[in-house]
């Protein structure tokens, strides 16, 4: 009895550490509150819609389910498997249609009555709790200053400024990350947060004409992420109950005034007349609100459009055809098409929520005033028929132009440089875990395997270690690897080193060998066009073993359209790094296939031909001349990373 009472006294102290007696009062009280929440509205509630009996017990339990247990989306997604695509549900301290039935919502965003429906999340003191209580731009709901705002906006792209500022921007951040993987030595990579840069990047520059350092952008990033969590916190929780997390509340305050500080910071120092978009806001009126459109401008840009790219990227890594078709294409309709789909598998915002301001008939459905309705785009086949991540109608996101703009041009230059693999490639991207609030984050974010979308290609004379440094750099790099098609070529013909002298005196014979080469050599390059491989070897070689070995005749190598279409490629030093690797006397050995030169002096002419060749064709190259393995590595990985000056 003695130990079960100590027990008990423990248990009771831990109780009273963790919870004071304050705390038990007001969960008490805030249950007996729910309980008692609108009794009376109950017996006259009229409810359209299929969905559970809404009485105290219900509504207690959908209390519990939003505030401490769920989601709103999880919340939506459980109610509307049990009762159907339209569920009338209890959402603070509201009858509330919860629907994914895309006639419903396109008849609420986009119909006849949309100007009913005004924008509706959270509550009144969490929104003045952010400064966005009837105030800028994403929760007012005054439809003529969102076309303004629209107008506003749109501008921000005359004469495909945006565009060229994301291009811009995005190879500043390439460069970054290239710098950083010659620097760290690791080929990996944090893509959320690089687009983040490159997003704020951008849309700093096109709205209000400045830049900034990589880390001061960086503590703006942290500002922003930072915000976003109060953002959620005031406006998912009621008022009454914030007292019960206070550290969070204050946390969460002080993060609300470093961020408007921050924008204030910025703005301070503008001209009003400097860009487009200032004039714009004070012309029409704008100015008291202009912090604050600046400040959710920075927030809704920087993440959201990130964490839409984010996933873009990540559901690519799964579909390699679908890459090769995004940088075969010149169409950029196909481009939007992958965006579109993708924000559609994985949407950042999931839930539109409208509240309507007076009675209204929507798909023969009456729907009385400040009624609330969440749209939750589930996938089925109502939400293939309509997914509209940045809303629809008089009230639809204000940047989404700039937005798919920035996202396209960011997406195809990021993917135009680099081949993204994930770390862990068993686990479809579809099932990632997330966090769903307001709007779907990932819980973890994924770091890359990168790899630059080149070809490093070795030459010169044999017995150089082309095909050791080849192997070298597949085994640290993973790269597809073109092996010598010469050498498979003598193997094929039973060639040896007796048979190649003799081959080497007949210029015929040895033409129709290197011209069989180079087919061989373009049909191998062809299959991985848009790949990262190494080529031990190319259609190189065989023109300049031509111009040694088949005296006038090697010129009709340059009739044929395989060689022309490989030394067009070789010109493409954007694509094709070609290293030149020079003799070494430590590695002058005959191979057993090929004729080993007859001295060192040569070796080194022979080398030296390939100069001159790579002059006449006008094809940039890079000279190994040491013999170190990592020395060697070393200078292709610079030459690989090399960023633009």
């Amino acid at each position: 009895m003695g130990n079960v009472k100590d027990h008990s006294v423990i248990i009771l102290s831990l109780s009273n550490m963790f919870f004071p007696t304050s705390v038990w009062i007001t969960i008490i009280f805030t249950i007996l509150s729910v309980f008692l929440y609108d009794v009376r509205a109950q017996s006259q509630l009229y409810q359209p819609f299929c969905g559970p009996p809404l009485n105290i017990l219900t509504r207690l339990i959908m209390f519990i389910q939003l505030h401490f247990l769920i989601t709103v989306p999880e919340f939506t997604e459980f109610w509307c498997r049990l009762y159907g695509d339209t569920v009338g549900v209890w959402m603070n301290g509201e009858y509330t249609i919860i629907t994914c039935d895309a006639e419903l919502v396109q008849q609420i965003l986009g119909g006849i009555n949309s100007k009913n429906f005004i924008m509706c999340i959270g509550n009144d003191h969490g929104l003045k709790e952010l400064g966005m209580y009837q105030n800028a731009i994403v929760w007012n709901n005054d439809v003529s200053k969102w076309t303004l705002q629209k107008h506003i906006f749109q501008a921000l792209n005359a004469h495909n400024k945006a565009s060229m500022i994301a291009i811009k921007k995005t190879r500043q951040e390439i460069n970054r990350i290239k710098i950083s993987a010659l620097k760290n030595n690791v080929l990996t990579v944090d893509i959320l947060n690089a687009i983040r840069h490159i997003t704020l990047a951008i849309i700093l520059e096109v709205s209000l004409g400045i830049q900034l350092d990589s880390n001061k952008s960086q503590y703006l990033i942290d500002c922003i992420l930072d915000y976003f969590k109060a953002w959620l916190f005031f406006l998912l929780k009621p008022r009454f109950i914030w007292p019960l997390f206070p550290l969070q509340f204050f946390h969460h305050r002080k993060s609300i005034l470093k961020f408007r500080e921050e924008i204030q910071n910025i703005v301070s120092i503008l001209d009003p007349q400097s860009t487009i978009f200032l004039r714009q806001l004070h012309k029409n009126n704008l100015a008291d609100e202009v912090i604050q459109s600046i400040l959710e401008m920075v927030l809704a840009n920087t993440d959201t459009i990130s964490v839409s790219l984010y996933y873009t990227i990540l559901l690519l890594t799964e579909n390699k055809k679908i890459v090769n078709q995004l940088m075969d294409s010149s169409d950029d309709s196909f481009l939007e098409a992958v965006l579109q789909e993708s924000i559609r598998l994985m949407p950042v915002e999931l839930i539109i929520i409208r509240k309507s301001l007076d009675d209204c008939e929507i798909s023969g459905v009456n729907i009385k005033a400040r009624t609330n309705i969440p749209q939750r785009f589930i996938q089925n086949e109502s939400s293939i028929a309509l997914s509209v991540p940045m809303g629809h109608g008089p009230i639809s996101c204000v940047g989404q132009h700039i937005a798919m703009v920035e996202m396209k041009t960011i997406l195809f230059e990021l993917f135009k440089e680099f081949i993204f693999t994930r770390m862990d490639e068993t686990r479809p991207i579809i099932d990632t875990k997330t966090r769903w609030d307001i709007v779907q984050r990932p819980i973890i974010k994924e770091v890359l395997n990168l790899l630059p979308r080149k070809k490093i290609v070795f030459i010169g004379a044999q017995s150089v270690g082309k095909t050791t440094l080849a192997n070298f750099i597949k085994s640290h790099m993973n790269g597809i690897m073109i092996t010598e098609i010469a050498r498979n070529l003598m193997e094929e013909l039973n060639l040896n080193t007796n048979t190649m002298k003799i081959l080497r005196n007949d210029p015929d014979k040895t033409f129709e060998f290197q011209a069989t080469t180079i087919k061989i050599q373009c049909e191998k390059e062809d299959e991985i066009e848009l790949e990262f491989a190494i080529l031990d070897r190319c259609a190189f070689d065989s023109i300049v073993y031509a111009q040694n070995f088949c005296k006038k005749r090697w010129r009709e190598l340059l009739d044929m359209k395989e060689t022309n279409k490989c030394l067009e490629r070789y010109r493409q030093k954007d694509r094709y790094i070609i290293f030149l690797i020079e003799p070494q006397k430590e590695c002058l050995e005959a191979d057993g296939i090929r004729t080993a030169p007859a001295n060192y002096e040569e070796w080194i002419s022979f080398s030296d031909s390939f100069k001159m060749a790579l002059k006449e064709f006008n094809i940039e190259f890079n000279i190994i001349n040491v013999l170190d393995i990592n020395q060697r590595y070393s200078i292709v990985k610079n030459a690989l990373f090399a960023h633009d000056t």
